[in-house]
């Protein structure tokens, strides 16, 4: 569990999870843990758990200090995490759906105890947590996070460092588009 600007972050990965309806999955993931915000998410398009970390630093400031652009915290992570400035288009790109199987649950609390419920709870909804669900760890997933992105292999090459890997490379790519939001307005 991190810690970003007084709250705390859980980030929990779920392979072969059942959702047979999200937005009551989700529901009631929200009422085992009031006091936190909390997000279900398509592991397939996540580029790393630094792509949260920034995505929750980002909501967190944005929620806090500016005008955000929604009224929940949840969703102004959902905003940052998905690059979009719409809610619609965040939900189309990142929201679970009846058939994804790979499904991260993603919290934010001022309260450890909270998240620590919210993590026990989580198991008997969405089953077996497994950790490296968060990491890019195919060439396949890679390619799907580039494409739903919109990130080509040309601007991969051209923001390339020396001695980095394209997971490196679309980490820090898609971390500047959620940054840069606060700056497209």
């Amino acid at each position: 569990m991190d810690e970003i600007d007084h709250q705390y972050l859980l980030i929990l990965g779920f392979d072969n999870a059942r959702i047979i309806d999200p937005e009551k999955t989700l529901l009631l993931l929200r009422s085992t843990a009031a006091k936190a915000q909390v997000q279900l998410l398509k592991a397939k398009l996540i580029a790393g758990p630094e792509h949260l970390r920034f995505a929750a630093r980002n909501a967190l400031y944005s929620f806090r200090s500016k005008s955000p652009r929604s009224k929940s915290l949840a969703v102004e992570f959902l905003l940052y995490v998905s690059c979009q400035r719409q809610i619609s288009k965040a939900i189309r790109l990142l929201g679970v759906e009846p058939t994804d199987r790979q499904v991260l649950l993603v919290a934010l609390s001022e309260s450890k105890e909270a998240l620590q419920e919210l993590e026990r709870a989580s198991g008997s909804l969405l089953g077996e947590a497994d950790v490296g669900l968060v990491q890019i760890g195919s060439s396949q997933k890679l390619a799907e996070i580039q494409r739903s992105y919109g990130v080509s292999k040309r601007e991969i090459e051209a923001a390339r460092f020396e001695g980095e890997n394209d997971s490196e490379v679309l980490k820090r790519l898609i971390v500047e588009r959620s940054a840069l939001l606060d700056v497209q307005d």
